[in-house]
């Protein structure tokens, strides 16, 4: 017999331990954390790098748009002939309320009428470790090479628990670096990842009297004279812009349930199918496979995970060289009545099914039928961000179009340069040690000059470099470079070690390695060098 979806959670409690003396890290745990702490340190300069080209790219194509011209399809003096006439490459602009489309997924044998994309959203039972750590701080002197000494902070006596939760998650959890990986076993099976499925043989009819000014909200008129195009499938790569998903429930005859006391407050935007659209499932690629079947419950398609005799007898061989096979907790017997079993696969499906859209793109025919299909510049930067090939909820004309797609391009890159910033603040401590100082130990102001500084030149060199020089550019690099000389000279000196040695050694504290892992060359300030107008007073 078929198990059903449950979806109660499951809490176990996992070990714990006591770690008495100091938390350094050795070995290969020490080794991993300092490559984790690299990969910070170099990833955020490359995604930023590719931000700011992508952001070039982006500005160059939508100014080149604005700058081009642009054929309305909503006017009465254009005809399907017309169509078939137009130059490529040239930008056309229509929007429309009559859309034909039918976004399919044939796993499932399931295709939602009206929805211009669909996506396939997965869930996996799966346990998650949850690791809490509870430490004292403590004092210690380390000692350099010159046999210099500092007193420094860190972490002892540590009291490390494990807790374990089972439940729906939106993606696997590998369940292989667990404490206990045998009693929380995550199968790692996925026959239904989650995907974005678009319209199929998209049509759409513009009407000759829309008018594309956003404050006409007038409707058009349907015995004015229209044009039909077909709606190229990598228009809708990028989405809907301004249309939610909605979720989709399929229901006896569609119809949506009776409102609920707390529909007054949150509105119900989920969309409800007949049942009678499933009536494909039960012989379905993924029903006959993966037994994947409708349980409802919010439009869930479920599938139970069967483990095989050999997989069983591996795990339980595990729990008894962890330690827990007779670990039986009150979480047992409430999953084994109420919860998922882990490795269970449950879905549901989500839409963009607006009534109008406005797009904006360039036509070609394609099989004896025109086509609306994105126009890429030539020359400027990869296709995605060198490509007009936009689609909008709503009445928009194609200048409002651009402006919103630039903004969107602005806030992305705007997001990237927050992000960098923050990854200037620790930047800045390892610039710092490199030129003999101290700023963590530094005042606020030290510390937040040293960040904008090293943001600021990085920034304006990038900028330098794509964008090409500007006043603006040279002011930000300039400002970046005055900061940084602020922050050395007002800075506390650090000990005089080798810029390598003093980097390796942040580093590695950072990482928490142990000291003797991490020993610096000196803790004691290099003098201060006396210039010759300074020897010749003393002399």
């Amino acid at each position: 017999m078929s198990r059903g979806m449950n979806t109660m959670p499951t809490i176990r409690r996992g070990r714990t331990y006591v770690q008495v003396g100091a938390n350094d890290k050795r070995g290969i745990s020490g080794f991993c954390s300092v490559i984790f702490i690299i990969i910070l340190l170099v990833v955020p300069p490359i995604f930023l790098l590719a931000s700011e080209r992508s952001r070039h790219t982006r500005y160059i194509t939508l100014s080149d748009a604005l700058n081009s011209d642009v054929i309305e399809l909503n006017q009465k003096s254009i005809d399907e002939s017309d169509l078939h006439s137009i130059p490529p490459g040239t930008l056309v602009h229509g929007t429309s309320t009559h859309i034909e489309t039918l976004a399919s997924d044939h796993e499932m044998s399931i295709g939602i009428p009206g929805a211009l994309t669909l996506h396939r959203n997965t869930e996996y039972c799966q346990w998650q470790e949850i690791q809490h750590q509870d430490c004292q701080t403590c004092k210690r002197t380390v000692k350099a090479r010159d046999g210099s000494t500092k007193e420094e902070s860190y972490q002892c006596n540590c009291i490390t628990t494990y807790n374990y939760i089972k439940g729906w998650k939106n993606r696997k959890i590998d369940s292989f670096l667990f404490n206990q990986p045998g009693a929380h076993h995550n199968p790692q099976r996925d026959p239904m990842p989650s995907t974005t499925f678009v319209g199929e043989d998209v049509t759409l009819e513009f009407d000759g009297d829309v008018c594309n000014d956003d404050n006409d909200k007038s409707h058009s008129n349907p015995t004015s004279p229209s044009v039909s195009a077909k709606l190229d499938p990598t228009m809708l790569s990028n989405g809907v812009r301004n249309q939610p998903w909605r979720n989709v429930d399929f229901v006896p005859q569609g119809k949506s349930p009776p409102p609920s006391f707390f529909s007054r407050y949150f509105s119900d935007r989920t969309r409800y199918e007949p049942l009678q659209l499933l009536k494909n499932t039960p012989t379905s690629p993924a029903a006959i496979e993966d037994n994947f079947v409708y349980v409802g419950q919010g439009g869930y398609f479920f599938s139970p995970y069967e483990s095989s005799t050999a997989s069983k007898l591996f795990n339980y061989f595990a729990q008894y060289l962890e330690g827990s096979l007779f670990d039986y907790q009150l979480g047992d017997l409430v999953g084994a009545l109420a919860s998922c079993t882990a490795g269970d696969i449950r879905f549901y499906y989500s839409v963009r099914d607006p009534n109008e859209i406005s797009v904006l793109g360039q036509v070609r025919e394609a099989n004896g039928a025109v086509q609306i299909t994105p126009r890429v510049l030539q020359g400027v930067g990869n296709e995605k961000d060198s490509s007009i090939g936009l689609v909008h909820s709503g009445k928009h004309s194609a200048q409002d179009m651009l402006l919103a797609e630039d903004s969107d391009s602005r806030f992305k890159a705007t997001v990237m340069r927050a992000i960098f910033f923050l990854w200037s603040i620790a930047a800045s401590r390892l610039v710092g040690v490199a030129f003999g100082r101290e700023i963590g130990d530094s005042s606020f102001s030290v510390k937040i000059e040293a960040a904008i500084s090293l943001f600021a030149v990085l920034i304006g060199w990038l900028w330098l470099s794509i964008w090409g020089s500007s006043v603006h550019t040279y002011a930000l690099i300039i400002t970046g470079l005055f900061l940084a000389h602020l922050s050395y000279n007002s800075a506390v000196k650090k000990g005089s070690s080798r810029w390598y040695i003093a980097v390796w050694s942040k580093i590695a504290k950072w990482a928490n390695l142990a000291p003797e892992m991490r020993q610096e060359d000196s803790y004691v300030p290099s003098p201060k060098r006396v210039d010759v107008d300074e020897r010749t007073k003393v002399s």
